[in-house]
């Protein structure tokens, strides 16, 4: 069965879409804007009927990935990309930018739903456009898809009946609803490891894209001092999101490096990994830095052993002592040269900041509201049990959407809807590590790592800042799911054969398999 490819109308359709999307941008006239609105839709949705959903997909995470969300940005008032106004309108609701207050949906909506009847349609009519050369996807986790949204169903309407607030509800739901239906249509989309390749490529031009934005606005732009610290630094560069995003980045590429890709894996790992910790250290968000360490902390303890564990191992012991002393006499400085360890600290004792205490004050509040109502939760509508007065923060929606999103949802949701909405995560992670087990092909082994990672990465994100519900972990977690579930499959850890160590138009040697590789069967 011939596998489907994008035509030439349609790139130069594509083509022509961008070019009057981003010139309308640079321009940036409200009216010019409206006129070619709509023919650039039209455009758009003619790509996506023509082209195989993955292609679809792969442009539509892409651009999620670089775009700014206006609300998100610090220095959005001092500087903005020349893709502000279309981050805007795919990440914005669109009576903030167009201005009719009907429009109180997302431009990703419009794309959303274009794509889900697309799908439908390919589907009832048996078209082959997106089945050919695919490999299936498990069907518990498509299962558990629809179990997700049947929580969702449940928490909000047992919200709304105990005299919930339709209004903030929505918000709540917002957070929770697109995972699973872009999980859903990944899977629908992608091939199978053939298309792993593809990802990785997307989610490492993002992250460097993003990381260099990062070094330019923080290095820019500032705020007046701190009165306490003199500080003029912004609080942070692009977004908090971006945490998500150059956390899976790195896991992508030391996942390759650790799995003994190849020396390309490691000369791509030279060359990228720099520019996304000076990203990282650019953003000053703490917490990328936990993700990283929890994703790899994780893998090192349910992975068997290898090289490359040994030979970290082995570093680890050696420099043990000297990393106790550096935290040891760091962890009351001020300087520069101790910031690591003043890192350490602020994630492990909460006095350090006001920050840190303020999410400490959050979370007790929510545990309160979990013991209150911990079969069913709350619901959606409702707000958290305020027991300890949180400060004010410059936030509308706190007591509906908190900052330790697990456990918000927990409060809202209960032991019941919580279950029913996480158990996808948890059932592509089993699937995740078992494809990580059964691979032979250490770009196989990698690309499970990497599903694992990111759905860890999501967690610690959700957990520690406003992250459920993202756009950028959306869009990070959904094919990560789908490539662990399918990887499964292909690795014969699901109802289907075995992928061997070698292609016939690889090399022998498996440690230098290309990304391009992943996917082809061996030959019986």
């Amino acid at each position: 069965m011939a596998e489907s490819k994008v035509g030439a109308d349609v790139k130069i359709v594509f083509a022509l879409a961008l070019t009057l999307i981003f010139g309308a941008a640079a321009i940036d006239d409200g009216t010019l804007g409206w006129l070619i609105a709509f023919p650039a839709l039209a455009m758009l949705i003619f790509c996506m009927w023509r082209a195989p959903l993955r292609n679809s997909l792969f442009v539509l995470t892409f651009f999620v990935l670089i775009l700014e969300n206006p609300n998100e940005a610090p220095a959005s008032n001092k500087w903005q990309s020349p893709f502000h106004s279309v981050g805007a309108l795919m990440l914005m609701h669109l009576n903030n930018s167009l201005g009719p207050r009907w429009m109180s949906f997302y431009g990703m909506d419009v794309i959303l739903v274009t794509l889900i009847a697309i799908t439908l349609q390919r589907k009832f009519t048996k078209s082959n456009i997106d089945r050919a050369g695919q490999t299936p996807t498990p069907k518990p986790l498509v299962q558990l898809a629809f179990v997700s949204f049947a929580g969702t169903a449940f928490v909000w309407a047992s919200g709304l009946l105990r005299g919930g607030e339709f209004s903030w509800s929505l918000w709540q739901v917002d957070r929770v609803v697109y995972l699973p239906l872009v999980f859903l249509l990944f899977q629908a989309g992608l091939r199978g490891p053939k298309d792993h390749a593809i990802l990785a490529r997307i989610l490492c031009s993002a992250a460097l894209l993003r990381a260099v934005m990062a070094i330019f606005v923080a290095n820019t732009f500032s705020v007046p001092p701190d009165p306490y610290t003199g500080d003029t630094r912004l609080p942070y560069a692009t977004t908090h999101q971006d945490s998500v995003l150059f956390s899976d980045a790195c896991v992508v590429l030391i996942s390759l490096v650790s799995e003994r890709a190849g020396g390309w894996a490691w000369r791509r790992a030279l060359i990228a990994l720099p520019i996304l910790f000076a990203g990282m250290v650019a953003n000053n968000r703490r917490l990328v830095w936990v993700q990283v360490a929890i994703v790899f902390l994780t893998t090192y303890l349910a992975t068997p052993p290898n090289p490359f564990k040994r030979k970290l191992k082995r570093a680890v012991l050696i420099l043990s002592p000297v990393i106790a002393v550096y935290l040891a006499a760091g962890w009351e400085s001020k300087s520069p040269a101790f910031k690591p360890a003043q890192m350490v600290r602020s994630v492990v004792d909460p006095t350090t900041d006001s920050s840190s205490l303020w999410r400490e004050l959050e979370n007790y509040d929510l545990v309160f509201t979990i013991r209150q109502n911990p079969v069913l939760g709350t619901g959606y509508g409702h707000q958290f049990s305020e027991v300890l007065v949180l400060p004010d923060v410059d936030y509308p929606l706190e007591k509906y959407c908190p900052h330790n999103s697990l456990l918000g949802l927990w409060a809202y949701a209960g032991y019941v809807g919580f279950t029913a909405m996480t158990l996808l995560w948890v059932v592509g992670v089993y699937f995740g590590l078992r494809a990580y087990h059964l691979a032979q092909r250490p770009v196989d082994r990698a690309a499970a790592m990497t599903s694992f990672g990111a759905v860890c990465v999501y967690l610690v994100q959700c957990f520690g800042d406003i992250g459920l519900g993202g756009f950028t972990g959306v869009f990070t977690v959904a094919p990560a799911l789908a490539v662990a579930g399918k990887l499964a499959v292909a690795t014969g850890g699901w109802g289907a054969k075995k992928l061997g160590p070698a292609t016939p138009s690889a090399p022998p040697n498996a440690d230098h398999v290309d990304l391009r590789a992943i996917g082809q069967r061996q030959s019986s």
